[in-house]
């Protein structure tokens, strides 16, 4: 299935009918904290004991990555899934995986006197963007360090400066998300353009011009261009949402217990 028509689907469809019409793949018992998806039908997650853990579409595992030397992982980026991004908070490391989820490189970003908790995104270009929440710019920087693109202070242009939840590339455009804020826009070269108000978005897919994101048991699409806004039921059970992402033609949910895939309908 293409992405369009992935789209068009979550666009057409109600909420009752969604959650209805998704037949379940396959249930995968776990506890975990973070999921996320690349283009290619994968899922990643990271579970309680700091491993992350690849699975195909069909539910099977296809690569397993764990370290504890920088701490706990708090975020992980597969927007490119040839180099897989780890941000470790507790030490302001950046470290790169292979499509194997085998170590490549490693960034110190305390070499550029980030300090305090940055959130980190891929970049279409092969760089990665770092978000510096202490001297609030968003900077682009390459394998060695070097910036090669940034922001001004934000400081000088927005009301308040960004609390991220979620940083992510896509079209060239950076989306910036904060849950209280709503979601800030930059331009490739890291110029803020304008804040979306929507609001409590803690993992966004950006999908053409549709936002993707969960609002508790709701997956919701917003178009850019219409401004308009559609939302698909999540399957519920006794167990609390974590996350839900697509990707193909499958509804990806993380719950508190475990990891479930759901088929799409045609």
């Amino acid at each position: 299935m293409t992405l369009l028509r992935l789209f068009i689907l979550l666009l057409l469809s109600t909420a009752s009918q969604a959650a209805d019409s998704l037949h379940m793949i396959k249930s995968i018992p776990m506890q975990a904290r973070i999921m996320t998806v690349d283009e290619l039908g994968n899922v990643y997650v990271v579970r309680n004991d700091n491993s992350l853990i690849r699975y195909s579409e069909s539910g099977d595992s296809s690569a397993f990555y764990r370290s504890i030397q920088n701490g706990d992982i708090g975020q992980v980026d597969a927007t490119n899934p040839l180099r897989v991004v780890l941000y470790y908070p507790s030490y302001s490391k950046v470290e790169l995986l292979d499509k194997m989820l085998s170590p490549k490189n490693e960034l110190d970003l305390k070499k550029l006197n980030i300090y305090t908790t940055a959130f980190v995104a891929s970049s279409a270009d092969g760089n990665l963007w770092v978000y510096d929440q202490f001297n609030a710019r968003l900077i682009k920087i390459n394998e060695q360090l070097n910036i090669v693109a940034q922001s001004n202070d934000l400081r000088q242009q927005v009301d308040k400066v960004p609390a991220p939840s979620y940083i992510t590339e896509r079209s060239r455009k950076v989306y910036i998300c904060d849950t209280a804020e709503g979601i800030y826009t930059f331009d490739q070269y890291g110029s803020y353009i304008n804040t979306l108000s929507i609001y409590k978005v803690k993992y966004l897919q950006v999908i053409g011009s549709q936002l993707v994101y969960r609002d508790g048991d709701k997956l919701i699409s917003y178009d850019l261009q219409s401004t308009k806004e559609n939302k698909m039921l999540l399957p519920m059970t006794d167990s609390r949402i974590i996350n839900a992402a697509i990707s193909r033609d499958v509804l990806y949910v993380l719950y508190n217990n475990g990891l479930v895939l759901y088929k799409l309908p045609k």
